[in-house]
């Protein structure tokens, strides 16, 4: 029986960005009884399932699903996570999310779930597309991580980073977006698609949350400005201290906008000729490679899994850049010797943020010719500025002050 009530989903404003949120939960039994429809079909055998909640981010909700018999024959026996999401971007999310799985698992040597059964659409018994998948064995990174030895810390950096590489090097496309198998998106109408360099496969509508291309991010933020100067105090939605720091922001935004052309430009084509597309210039990132989604075995620290690969598409090179869990700054010199039981948290972060950065240069060793060059940082550092307009006008203008004629000596000519 179809479950096709609406709406799922509640948008609710939040500090940067509208929220979704869940207006009823996932029914245990209807998950139950489509998990024993796609993993137990045929068996004789009496199967328990038991679903139990595990864990949520911002668009899904994940349930354990486990089973047990009475029958001594349980080899066969695994244990499953089935995902439920909401519908923020329907049929497209679930579909290319599937996609991206599959691909994975046959073009790499990369650890992902396998994919059991899904569906993209809400229009299901379930009401919620969903997909269930094998459960990795490990715990998340983070479990173990703070109490890992730096020996150990280098060996997962160099595994993750050979999961990196082979993102980088074998799977390269000739343009953004996201992927998804070629049956489920050619059936789609009014859907453009582009040959993703393997038979099962094709390019589509990128799945993300943000979407950077060329200046036109730039000309939506000079027209938000535009309009908060149009608008009266008593406006429901003025907000007066960015008001006051409108002339600044539309000031620092054309800055930004005349440097796009110096460093986004494409090498110069003949008068009359028509440039070339890209060939292997866009690489599969996986844009969330956190101690939440790095699976370990406990004992051996081994990695066994890398999970929660929605909204994962394929992007410029320059996008791509070290997993988040070894994001931080970069440290002067070498903090003084921890003693024995230290509990100091600035000098524990000082320490942190050094063995960050010596591992993000282990990183950098496995990942060789694929590292970055300064054009690829200064275009990454020319997009943070985007994100920090609205937030910090003051250090977009120290950025341009102080980068401004690097972006103009780095730009290709």
């Amino acid at each position: 029986m179809l479950n096709t009530q609406q709406p799922r989903v509640r948008w609710k404003p939040g500090v940067f960005c509208s929220i979704p949120t869940w207006t009823e939960n996932p029914q245990i039994p209807i998950i139950e009884s489509i998990c024993r429809r796609h993993l137990y079909p045929k068996t004789s055998l009496p199967i328990s399932l038991t679903i139990i909640y595990l864990a949520e981010g911002a668009f899904n909700k994940l349930y354990t699903v486990s089973a047990s018999t009475d029958s001594s024959d349980s080899s066969e026996l695994k244990a499953y996570v089935f995902r439920v999401s909401l519908p923020v971007e329907p049929f497209y999310k679930t579909t290319s999310e599937v996609a991206m799985l599959t691909y994975i698992r046959r073009c790499t040597t990369i650890p992902v779930p396998e994919v059991i059964a899904y569906s993209a659409t809400a229009e299901n018994e379930l009401g919620f597309e969903w997909i269930l998948m094998e459960k990795v064995h490990g715990v998340p990174l983070r479990e173990v991580w703070p109490r890992m030895a730096i020996s150990a810390k280098e060996e997962i950096t160099k595994e993750v980073a050979s999961c990196v590489l082979q993102m980088r090097a074998l799977c390269r496309f000739d343009a953004i977006g996201s992927l998804y198998c070629r049956g489920a998106l050619e059936e789609e109408e009014g859907v453009d698609v582009l040959d993703a360099k393997h038979d099962a496969y094709v390019m589509g509508p990128l799945v993300t949350a943000f979407f950077f291309v060329g200046g036109r991010w730039l000309k939506v933020e000079l027209e938000d400005m535009k309009l908060l100067q149009e608008s009266t105090e008593d406006a429901a939605d003025y907000d007066k201290d960015l008001a006051e720091d409108v002339p600044d922001i539309v000031h620092a935004t054309h800055k930004l906008q005349d440097l796009l052309p110096s460093i986004f430009c494409r090498p110069s084509t003949p008068l009359g000729a028509s440039p070339d597309p890209p060939k292997g210039e866009f690489v599969l990132y996986h844009h969330d490679l956190s101690l939440s989604n790095v699976i370990v075995d406990p004992a051996t620290y081994k990695v066994t899994g890398i999970v929660d690969w929605e909204c994962v598409g394929i992007i410029t090179t320059w996008g791509d850049t070290y997993p988040q869990f070894l994001v931080g700054p970069e440290a002067d010199e070498e903090p003084e010797a921890l003693a024995d039981g230290e509990t100091d948290k600035c000098l524990l972060k000082m320490w942190d943020d050094w063995d960050k950065m010596q591992l993000r240069k282990m990183f950098d060793t496995v990942l060789g010719q694929c590292r970055d060059s300064g054009m690829q940082e200064l275009k990454r550092e020319f997009s943070m500025q985007l994100y920090m307009l609205g937030f910090s006008v003051r250090f977009v203008e120290r950025w341009l002050k102080a980068h401004l004629d690097d972006c103009r000596l780095l730009a290709p000519n």
